[in-house]
């Protein structure tokens, strides 16, 4: 079965990098080596490099000698190698490693070594391979000279350019790239995938991430790590299947408090998608002015109508009815196109303090917290939080409150409210109350429309009821969501897909993930 994948932040991996040399007694040296022959592997797999153009960008840290191994092995191997090389004093295995290729560039034609002091140098040198080996993950903030002029030239050159671990100028923690950040067609990342290639500016300039082993223990990588990736793989092996001898009751219950005059598709897209997810029951309580609706563009679900505030939303005085409907329920789903009528917000509360199964928290139900999300706490059931930024806003009363690092934010907010707390975005991040921080897939641009979060919601109250635990539903959600954005792209293209459509391959996105 796929394991989760582990992510490490700079300085998880650094601490890894140094547990590795002081416990082990692997000597940088030999990490390095190896760090420059797996990248050059790699490269030479996707590239043609024999009698081609390779300029190497070389810093002065680790990272640059890295890109010096590469450089010395790629000229091994048939290419014609420029080395260009930042002043500075480096570190003593970079050192090693310049003064190694300075020796071959004295006995080899094909390859120089050129200590950088202007951009001219390079500007109408031949390049057919650009290889990034300026900061690796020790920077953050801004690029600064000479460095940042070789970033901006690498990603004019109009040659692919290989970054080693990650791209210069990306923050190797949160994402966030700075200005002149280099474009990478491929990124070899050394010992475990660096949190910023899946997270903010990442994706977008990492391009194909390859992870590599270098001599660090696995058990190190495991034990520094900040979250965890799970492949598709992952999701797809714990999907719940059905017994042979199942009914639609033992297949999973769910009960839903959703919709309102106003918001009546909310509720359609949310309980078809939790029946869509695997549910075999699904009752939805919605406010009378929505039952009609609901009930005709949903044959399936059971509609329960319910009285209704002047506002068009659930009253109040429906307290008793829903609580008992949620005794019988697997799992319980509150918020989708709820409204804001303060009423019904109050009406939450009651209903996330006193529901004992495990509750989806969405959209308009996380407005009755606004400002006073530490009130959470009280609930005594599992929990699913799953807003998007500004909904995340409002529960902490900051409108202009910024996660600098998600998973961090996330861990610390899961922890503190005791609750899964899935921060949607590209990618979502899923947070645990006992710490544990899960990156979701890459995102779908496809999944930019109305709708697909009421999808989301409902298919985790879907896979929730199955059994699933918290977390693992909340991902596997994301998985589904995610492979059937994929499976309706190939067919028409990444604009025009509406939250239906999502919910109609959400089967199909299962059975792909399956192994």
């Amino acid at each position: 079965m796929s394991e989760l994948v582990p992510v490490l932040s700079a300085d998880a991996m650094r601490a890894a990098d140094h547990a590795t040399i002081e416990n082990w007694s692997v000597p940088g040296r030999v990490l390095m080596e190896s760090a420059g022959r797996a990248a050059a592997r790699e490269i030479r797999a996707r590239f043609e490099t024999a009698g081609r153009d390779v300029a190497a960008l070389v810093g002065t840290g680790n990272n640059g000698g890295d890109g010096l191994v590469v450089a010395r092995v790629l000229a091994a191997h048939g290419a014609r190698v420029r080395a260009l090389v930042l002043p500075g004093e480096g570190t003593a295995d970079r050192t090693a490693n310049l003064d190694l290729l300075d020796r071959l560039a004295r006995q080899e034609p094909h390859v120089e070594v050129v200590r950088f002091e202007d951009v001219r140098q390079v500007a109408n040198a031949p390049t057919d391979l650009v290889v990034d080996a300026l900061l690796g993950i020790g920077v953050t903030g801004e690029l600064r000279e000479p460095a940042r002029s070789l970033c901006a030239w690498a990603n004019r050159a109009g040659a692919p350019v290989v970054a080693l671990d990650v791209p210069s100028g990306l923050d190797a923690t949160t994402g966030r790239a700075a200005e002149d950040t280099v474009r990478a067609a491929l990124t070899v990342a050394f010992g475990g995938i660096k949190a910023g290639l899946l997270l903010g500016d990442g994706p977008g300039l990492a391009g194909e991430v390859v992870t590599v082993e270098i001599g660090i223990p696995d058990t190190e990588i495991r034990a520094h790590a900040t979250a965890w990736h799970a492949p598709p793989a992952w999701a797809g092996a714990r999907l719940p299947r059905r017994a042979a001898d199942a009914h639609k009751y033992s297949a999973g219950r769910v009960f839903a408090v959703v919709g309102s005059r106003a918001f009546a598709g909310a509720a359609v897209l949310s309980t078809a998608a939790a029946y869509r997810a695997g549910a075999g029951a699904v009752v939805a309580a919605v406010p009378a002015p929505a039952a009609r609706t609901v009930d005709a563009r949903n044959a399936e679900v059971m509609v329960d109508a319910q009285p209704a505030t002047d506002a068009g939303t659930i009253a109040r005085i429906a307290r008793g009815a829903l609580l008992e409907r949620a005794e019988a329920a697997d799992a319980v789903l509150v918020g989708c196109g709820l409204g804001r009528d303060n009423e019904t917000l109050a009406l939450v509360r009651d209903l996330v303090d006193d529901v004992d199964a495990p509750l989806v928290l969405d959209a308009d139900g996380l407005a009755a917290f606004a400002g006073d999300a530490d009130a959470l706490r009280r609930r005594t059931g599992p929990l699913v939080l799953t807003p998007h930024l500004g909904e995340l806003r409002r529960l902490l009363g900051d409108d202009d409150w910024v996660p600098v690092d998600r998973v961090e934010a996330v861990r610390a907010l899961a922890q503190r409210w005791d609750a899964t707390l899935l921060l949607k975005g590209m990618p979502s991040v899923v947070g645990t109350p006992e710490g544990q921080v899960l990156i979701g897939p890459p995102g779908e641009p496809a999944l930019a429309t109305a709708g697909t979060g009421d999808t989301l919601a409902g298919t985790i109250v879907g896979l929730l009821a199955q059994g699933l635990e918290p977390d693992v539903a909340a991902l596997c959600a994301l998985w589904l969501g995610a492979e059937a954005a994929r499976l309706w792209t190939a067919e028409h293209g990444a604009a025009g897909l509406v939250a239906s459509d999502l919910i109609d391959r959400l089967p199909a996105a299962a059975h792909a993930l399956r192994p």
